[in-house]
């Protein structure tokens, strides 16, 4: 299945890739020891991780292929050209960043690697600590992510459509968040943001290692009417000081 491929390994962290791709493969496992270190500390992990196994593909068409063949995950073919990484339990591909300009809508940035290598992190992280992955809405996930992954602060994508929603009041609910996969990533890291700086980091950490049924408004003890309220009001009183700014949301 990965014939063709070398292998770097160290620290419980093996990055396979192709010859053409080497000058990759240092900065990808340097990458990937920051994000779990740091996700060990913030979700008190004390254990050691299992293996992590990340792959760097050439091109699209092997993208696809170990999505499908690796991470048993059925995929259209072609992928979506804005799908550039792909996890499943402790396994993790990445598209190239050398295959950018071909087979992605991405232009190549060091830093927004090192951040979606840290967002890919976070779903293997999550998923190793949930009671019940599947059960989590997309948002969350996702809104996790973005958030830890500081995504949020420096990439337009999940950054402008916030903003302009606050500003003209298009915030959605979050039934319609829920049902829209794009919505997740743009809106789900502000219910993130939400929950940790009024409820605490440690009702992050509580979320993924006790919600069994995906039911996090529960956790907090809140129905989704009276959360959402108050959370759009948080986005909406956010756009007005000056420490909201300073925050980058």
């Amino acid at each position: 299945m990965l014939k063709g491929y070398l292998f770097f390994s160290k620290d419980n962290i093996t990055v396979g890739y192709v010859e053409k791709d080497s000058k990759f493969t240092e900065g990808t496992h340097t990458y990937l020891k920051k994000a779990f270190s740091f996700l060990s500390e913030y979700f008190h992990i004390k254990e050691t991780l299992p293996m992590i196994r990340a792959v760097i593909v050439p091109d699209r068409c092997e993208f696809d292929r170990l999505v499908e063949q690796l991470l048993k995950i059925d995929i259209e073919k072609p992928s979506n050209p804005r799908r550039i990484a792909q996890v499943q339990r402790t396994e993790m591909v990445f598209l190239s960043p050398s295959a950018y300009s071909k087979d992605s809508i991405y232009e190549y940035s060091e830093e927004e690697y090192r951040r979606l290598i840290f967002h890919e992190s976070t779903h293997v992280v999550s998923e190793y600590l949930s009671p019940d992955i599947e059960r989590m809405s997309g948002w969350w996930g996702e809104g996790l992510a973005v958030y830890l992954s500081n995504q949020w602060k420096y990439e337009d994508e999940f950054r402008k459509p916030v903003l302009e929603g606050v500003s003209r009041n298009t915030i959605p609910c979050i039934n319609h968040i829920e049902n829209k996969v794009k919505l997740s990533y743009i809106w789900g890291w502000t219910i993130v943001k939400y929950i940790e700086e009024y409820y605490s980091k440690d009702m992050i950490v509580k979320i993924v290692k006790e919600c069994k049924d995906g039911n996090v408004f529960s956790i907090l003890g809140q129905s989704i009417k009276d959360f959402e309220r108050k959370w759009k009001n948080y986005l909406r009183e956010g756009t007005k000081t000056k420490h909201y700014k300073s925050r980058k949301l």
